[in-house]
């Protein structure tokens, strides 16, 4: 993990644009399960400091679709327990400022059916289940 929890790692991550460049892979591969369950994953990673309250980069993530990405690779790979909890995650980050255009954007793209679904299709998952909690509490 090359972010991790390293504060300069994460700068480093945003200016380089880090958040759009895995929302472009995403795009680009949506068939490949692997992949977009990592994807999941870095975006969750790279998104945690978002919820910090960081507008600006919040901003960023709305623009270059994370919400869609996530949201369809939720749908496209519904089965994968592994994405399902780590995309939950991307959307906790996502809506946990007062960023009202990004709760707004979740609604829109259906992350609450996307959540919602992940809920009934692993209702036997810990972790997706509280992940996917967390999720809808802030959206």
């Amino acid at each position: 993990n090359l972010i991790g929890s390293i504060p300069e790692n994460m700068a480093l991550a945003e200016r380089n644009g880090a958040v759009e460049a895995v929302v472009a892979v995403m795009r680009r591969h949506a068939g490949c399960k692997a992949l977009q369950e990592r994807a999941c994953g870095a975006l969750r990673n790279l998104t945690q400091n978002l919820a910090m309250g960081n507008a600006q980069n919040n901003s960023r993530a709305r623009i270059a679709g994370a919400f869609e990405a996530v949201v369809a690779a939720m749908r496209g790979h519904a089965a994968c327990e592994g994405l399902q909890e780590r995309a939950c995650g991307v959307l906790w980050n996502l809506t946990a400022s007062s960023d009202v255009d990004n709760e707004t954007q979740a609604r829109l793209v259906g992350a609450i059916d996307a959540v919602v679904m992940a809920m009934h299709g692993h209702k036997w998952s810990e972790t997706v289940q509280a992940s996917a909690c967390t999720a809808l509490r802030n959206i």
